[in-house]
């Protein structure tokens, strides 16, 4: 029921449903106005004997060459169309996928075309998980390099990461288990974008964005489609959820206290910075006895904790990198040492 139910929407969206509707009505008109001809039984039963036939031949012979054809075919896009693609988003019936270091689909002028797609897709059933590169890793660093001046990875995938997030929140409860992002972080020089059973891949030009770059539209079923399918998963699996970039848990305990909290955190090189509330709080109920922080992803060291001062040269770059992370400002932090 479901697939009848995908096949129904695609037919609608592609003027399909339409076009069977009228060729119906016009069959059903000539066979009224011919009821009267002579052994119109028996010439009915005969024609339509004879066009099961050739239909059966159709699907059963003609049609898996054609499909085995199709699956083979390459067809090259001189570049990415996000017009284009947002079409497929709307025409998916399954699922869509996105690999890319940052997407220029996530930003003006396509940004909320692509998410009220992607919307309805999760309304009708559909999935959707999208794979950008961390932009706080060296791989990131390096794939800017290569751009020459023509892009940010660092300050472009954040900015797709603060729409996603926007989106995401935004959803039903009920919807936000079909909708998935994750980070990776080395170099996959490839960006992919599918629908279905369906996708465009590029490799990663140097100096040039890859969306200015040509496009292969391919089957997932084909040689191309399956090798760009099975990196699209591998780097999927070893890739780190969006939520672990968002916040980290971290232990804080003194002499007399301990606790743990999830807090919105910043990595400046190597040294961790903490903006929650909560945690000043307790560090301040500490007053003079020692605190130390244990991050969860890091059980095996420990930290010294001290909250940063208001006005020097540290707090203003780290109150710049929170900005440009989280798009909003924060003024009190505490450091990780």
């Amino acid at each position: 029921m479901r697939m009848l139910r995908v096949w129904l929407g695609q037919a609608a969206r592609s003027r399909t449903l339409p076009v069977v509707a009228v060729f119906g009505a016009i069959s059903v008109l000539l066979l009224w106005l011919a009821r009267g001809g002579d052994a119109y039984g028996s010439n009915l039963a005969l024609n339509l004997g004879s066009e099961f036939v050739g239909t059966l031949v159709v699907i059963f012979a003609l049609t898996p060459i054609i499909r085995r054809a199709e699956r083979g075919r390459v067809r090259e896009h001189r570049h990415l169309d996000f017009g284009w693609y947002i079409g497929r988003v709307r025409s998916a019936g399954l699922s869509i996928r996105i690999l890319h270091t940052f997407s220029r689909l996530l930003l003006p002028p396509h940004d909320q075309r692509f998410l009220a797609a992607a919307a309805d897709l999760l309304r009708r059933g559909g999935t959707a998980r999208i794979l950008l590169m961390h932009p706080d890793s060296v791989a990131a660093a390096q794939r800017t390099a290569e751009l020459a001046g023509r892009g940010d990875v660092a300050i472009e995938s954040r900015r797709n990461l603060q729409a996603l997030d926007a989106f995401e929140r935004g959803l039903d409860p009920g919807l936000r288990h079909r909708f998935e992002v994750r980070l990776y972080a080395t170099s996959a020089s490839l960006q992919v974008y599918c629908w279905d059973d369906r996708l465009l891949a590029s490799f990663l030009p140097l100096g040039r964005l890859s969306g200015d770059h040509a496009q292969l539209e391919v089957s997932e079923d084909s040689p191309l489609g399956g090798f760009v399918t099975e990196r699209f998963e591998e780097l999927w699996d070893r890739s780190m959820p969006v939520d672990d970039y968002w916040r980290t848990t971290v232990t804080i305990a003194g002499d007399a206290e301990q606790r743990s909290y999830t807090a919105r955190f910043l990595l400046v090189g190597e040294q961790f910075y903490l903006a929650d509330p909560e945690v000043v709080a307790h560090i301040a109920r500490a007053g003079a006895a020692t605190v130390r922080a244990v991050l969860h992803d890091a059980p095996e060291r420990s930290f010294r904790v001290a909250v940063l001062a208001d006005g020097d040269e540290e707090s203003a770059e780290v109150q710049s990198r929170y900005l440009e992370k989280y798009d909003h400002p924060e003024t009190v932090f505490v450091r990780l040492g």
